[in-house]
Order: C-alpha cells, then structure tokens, then sequence
C-alpha cells in the first residue's frame, strides 16, 4: 500500500475560493434582500427577473457553489485520507447546482408564459 499524502492546492487557488465563495453569498442576500435577482439578455433578448420561488432555487444553487469552493479551501488543510469524500461531496453540490438552476429558470419560465388561447369577447 502506497504512504498516504494529502492534497495541496496552492495559495492563490484557496484565496480565489473564499472569494468567489464570499461573492456568491453577498449575490444570494442582495437576492433575498430586494426580492429579485435580475439576469440580463443577450443580444437584444429581454432580461430575466427571477422573483419568489425561482429566487429561492437560484439562491439554494449560489449558496451549493459557495459550500463547494469553501470544500476546496477545507480538503487543503484536512490531512486525513479522505479526499474521495470530498469529491463525492463536491459531484453532488455540482449536480444540485444545475437541478436548482435549471429549475429557477425554467419556473420562471412557465409563470412568464402567456395564455396560448385568449377566451373572452372579441370585438
């Protein structure tokens, strides 16, 4: 059996970690805090506003980001052998992060979406 070493991620790794960890909940509590989250178009498509439950998924998928670059920075200074863990761990915030997304975007979608038939008098 090989002797054990664990991970090393440099310095410079571990600070864009907790920086972009930091920047990824100060972006869910301006979220939570003014009630919406605005996504800009491209192109000259519009932007979406994400508002409510949609709020809430892309806020649980930012703060899933936030737990998974905090994970890198705490694999650094663990010395046990357990590296797997935190990949395993890392897989499952990534996949949560996509479901949530997807999901927010396409809620948002369908409470955006207008009647495909109009019933009422036409005049």
């Amino acid at each position: 059996m090989e002797d054990y070493s664990p991970n090393k991620i440099p310095k410079s790794t571990r600070i864009f970690n907790i920086v972009w960890a930091l920047f990824l909940i100060a972006m869910c509590l301006y979220g939570v805090t003014n009630e919406a989250l605005v996504y800009p178009g491209v192109r000259g498509s519009y932007p979406i506003e994400l508002t409510g439950m949609p709020l809430l998924f892309f806020c649980v998928a930012l703060l899933s980001g936030a737990v998974n670059a905090a994970l890198t920075v705490i694999d650094h200074y663990d010395k046990r052998d357990n590296e797997r863990s935190y990949k395993q761990m890392s897989l499952y915030l990534n996949v949560l992060s996509i479901f949530t997304i997807t999901l927010a975007f396409g809620y948002q979608f369908i409470i955006n979406q207008e009647s495909a038939v109009v019933i009422g008098n036409v005049s």
